[in-house]
């Protein structure tokens, strides 16, 4: 059996490392081959977010340079496909009329998309932003059309993709258990007590929604700090920030300096899609998150066992300092999330299912041919 898998960016993006690229060796040891092909490379991967904070011409410049790489990328997809059983889409959306021939060649496709796709950011206004809202709404079902599968993060984005799908799966996630691990050993006592959050320059806007309860709590506690990785510029007065910069080799070990996790978000259609997976990372290494009861975060907490949800600012005070004064608590609600994670959002796990989509979507799942790079 051979895999074509299409995406907009390479692994350092998080989300064509943890859709794809991390179930790599699964499908090595599965004797299953498989090539690559990426419109935005890891060579460009840093500059990705830049123009999105640097003003409209730059984001007109950013979407013109994917559209016009989408489309050398899907003609290349369609003169390839006859190589390969399956094709796998990670986010891509192919330019008209590429899925309409693929899907007259009858290829193999599965889809998979982890946000909601087929909305934007609502909290942005500009026309830039109504622009890629209006393609995307009219790039993502095509895409469905064409596949025999799709695979969804939640159940908001699985009704979506049951408008135009015939068959979809949810795996939501998942998480390298195997690497993200709690610490072996606990703080000192007398450490500060740490608030942490991991993301990104273009999402650390959310944490305006809880800047209130954060200055309360620097109000309340001389123990606490906060630590931000992979934010630009956020700091709450009255409360010391640490502001770290993101890396994939560190990751683990900054979300292990962290004591309870933070995922604050607004209600709306974009965020209701999002996957959860700064919880999934939270809880993975042994860590209570207190989180916004939206989308499938009510899933992936249940409230009071694994972590805490807080729908508003007297919440989001109350859940914080409850775990800042309580140790235990902290402790025995971070150990009950890693026992959910291992249980139910593994890697090892969902790993089986994946490649059971992709061996069901093949024509002949006895096929096999030598791997090779692309």
């Amino acid at each position: 059996m051979r895999v074509l898998f299409v995406m907009p960016y390479g692994a350092l993006a998080a989300s064509s490392r943890t859709r794809v690229y991390q179930y790599f060796p699964y499908l090595d040891r599965a004797g299953i081959s498989y090539d690559v092909l990426t419109v935005f490379p890891d060579a460009r991967i840093h500059g990705i977010t830049l123009p999105l904070l640097r003003g409209p011409a730059r984001k007109v410049v950013y979407y013109v340079e994917g559209w016009v790489r989408t489309l050398c990328v899907g003609w290349r997809t369609l003169l390839r496909a006859r190589r390969y059983d399956v094709l796998f889409f990670q986010r891509a959306m192919l330019p008209p009329p590429v899925p309409a021939l693929l899907r007259w060649r009858k290829t193999r496709i599965v889809y998979d998309f982890d946000d909601a796709t087929f909305t934007t950011d609502v909290t942005e206004r500009s026309l830039v932003n109504r622009i890629v809202r209006w393609r995307n709404s009219r790039g993502l079902p095509p895409m469905l059309r064409t596949s025999a599968h799709a695979i969804v993060e939640n159940d908001y984005t699985r009704a979506y993709a049951e408008r135009y799908c015939p068959r979809v799966s949810t795996i939501t996630g998942p998480i390298d258990t195997d690497r993200y691990r709690p610490l072996e050993s606990p703080k000192p006592c007398g450490s500060p007590v740490v608030l942490g959050w991991i993301g990104s320059p273009t999402t650390e806007k959310y944490l305006e929604t809880i800047r209130r309860p954060l200055e309360e709590v620097g109000r309340r506690f001389s123990n606490v700090r906060l630590v931000l990785v992979g934010a630009s510029s956020f700091e709450v007065a009255g409360l010391p920030t640490e502001r770290l910069k993101w890396d994939v080799e560190r990751e683990v070990a900054d979300l292990r300096t962290f004591d309870i996790g933070l995922m604050p978000l607004p209600d709306d259609e974009w965020t209701r899609g999002k996957g959860g997976y700064k919880l999934l990372q939270y809880m993975a290494v042994g860590i209570p998150a207190v989180t916004s009861p939206v989308g499938v975060n009510r899933v992936l907490v249940s409230d009071g066992a694994d972590g805490f949800w807080a729908a508003g600012e007297e919440a989001w005070t109350d859940r914080l300092c409850r775990l800042i004064r309580d140790a235990d608590l902290r402790r025995n609600t971070g150990a009950a999330g890693r026992r959910k994670m291992e249980r139910e959002y593994a890697l090892s796990v969902s790993a089986d299912r994946w490649i059971e989509i992709l061996k069901a979507t093949c024509p002949d799942p006895s096929a096999s041919s030598a791997s090779s790079t692309a």
